[in-house]
């Protein structure tokens, strides 16, 4: 059994903050070792909840935690197994996280958070979850793992992030709704941080067509911030979900939101900035976005207005500019992010991944008879045309099928 290093005097365990700011008391020492022979009959269940410790306990966060993993080859429960020595020995992992790990039970109630997400109807997934976002678990500091609330399916790339500033002018919240009304209506899933103004506005938007949104907390997961938004925060926890990087019970503060936004960032492949201040927290979530090699875009406004001048700014500093929902299709159409593939063409049938039916109708008239203008189409579906278009670009999205030179609309497909 390896040796491990253990503090001088227990009266002199102090209170450290976690990767997220949060502050643990040291409670009472639960038997380590019994905990980590317990683990050699661990399925996946109990794996998780050693992601979920070591994603609260001080001093380790994703950037450490990468080395950890590295170094012991993925296997978590190796983490808390190996010595202090071991664990300080390691390049890049602090002699504070070390001890944090080794006597990690000390700064983190396991047992308590488990109840917690039971009790709440909450749950902790990691980055080896199929569910985890697939765009979020490629940045370097990716989170350990998200606690979620709702069961909306996150394992596809099309997810379209609006953000901008809490006081928002009534253009501003009005663009906010357009825009995710649009882009819901058309599959994506549009994510903000559920705080008031443009991001409340963006959730809303994508609700009243009954589209996908996902907000994500600067709290913990059962921590309604603000409070004005507890309704938004249901309405939302029903059918769609609710994300959170940060343990059970945290409040939402200046450290928070930061670490809110590089999430925001980094599970999108597009960034829409809809008002905001020169230093705006929305400004923050762009150069994330910028950083992570994401697309952002941003709408313009009055040139005396304050909470135009960060748009402005983006703009001039090479964001892309919209105000309608055309600018913003041209600039998805013209990624080279395939944001909305389902799958690999080549390896499964495109017409077994599409779950909506006049999806697959109109996909399989046209493999089964090529190209053919929208006027036909629409006549030989039975498709309304006002239906049949949002609903080819979304297609056309999706690399499924695609508009040629001379108009006709055809199977991309072999």
């Amino acid at each position: 059994m390896c040796d491990t290093h253990s503090l001088s005097r227990k009266d002199e365990v102090k209170e450290f903050p976690t990767p997220c700011g949060v502050w643990a008391e040291p409670h009472k020492s639960i038997d380590k070792w019994k905990f980590l022979c317990d683990f050699l009959c661990m399925g996946n269940e109990e794996e998780t909840l050693l992601w979920m410790a070591l994603n609260a306990i001080p001093e380790v966060g994703p950037t450490t935690f990468r080395r950890l993993k590295e170094r012991f080859n993925g296997k978590v429960h190796c983490i808390f197994s190996a010595s202090y020595e071991e664990l300080a020995a390691i390049g890049g992992v602090s002699r504070a996280a070390a001890e944090h790990i080794v006597h990690w039970e000390q700064y983190f109630d396991l047992e308590r958070e488990r109840r917690q997400l039971i009790a709440t109807n909450n749950r902790f997934i990691t980055q080896k979850d199929g569910n985890y976002p697939p765009l979020l678990r490629e940045i370097y500091d990716a989170p350990i793992g998200l606690y979620v609330k709702g069961n909306l399916d996150l394992s596809r790339n099309n997810c379209i992030a609006i953000v901008g500033t809490r006081k928002a002018t009534v253009y501003g919240l009005q663009i906010a709704r357009d825009f995710a009304r649009e882009l819901a209506a058309l599959g994506f899933i549009i994510v903000s941080g559920m705080a008031l103004g443009i991001d409340t506005a963006a959730h809303e938007g994508a609700l009243a067509v009954e589209g996908k949104t996902v907000a994500i907390l600067g709290s913990g997961i059962d921590v309604i911030y603000p409070t004005e938004n507890k309704t938004l925060y249901e309405k939302i926890a029903e059918n769609n979900s609710i994300l959170s990087e940060f343990s059970m019970g945290r409040k939402a503060d200046k450290i928070t939101f930061p670490i809110r936004n590089r999430v925001i960032a980094g599970m999108c492949s597009h960034v829409i900035v809809v008002e905001s201040d020169c230093s705006g927290g929305s400004m923050i979530t762009a150069r994330i976005a910028n950083e992570y090699g994401r697309h952002v875009m941003a709408v313009p406004g009055r040139t005396d207005q304050r909470m135009s001048r960060g748009c402005h700014d983006l703009i001039r500093d090479g964001a892309t500019l919209v105000s309608c929902l055309d600018h913003i299709l041209e600039k998805l159409t013209s990624s080279r992010q395939r944001l909305l593939d389902f799958t690999e063409r080549n390896t499964i049938d495109v017409l077994t991944s599409l779950q909506d039916p006049v999806e697959r109708k109109v996909v399989s008239f046209l493999k089964e008879n090529g190209a053919i203008v929208l006027d036909d189409l629409s006549m030989e579906l039975e498709i309304p045309i006002y239906y049949l278009i949002p609903l080819l670009q979304l297609l056309e999205l999706r690399h499924v099928i695609q508009k040629n030179r001379e108009g006709l609309y055809e199977y991309c497909g072999n």
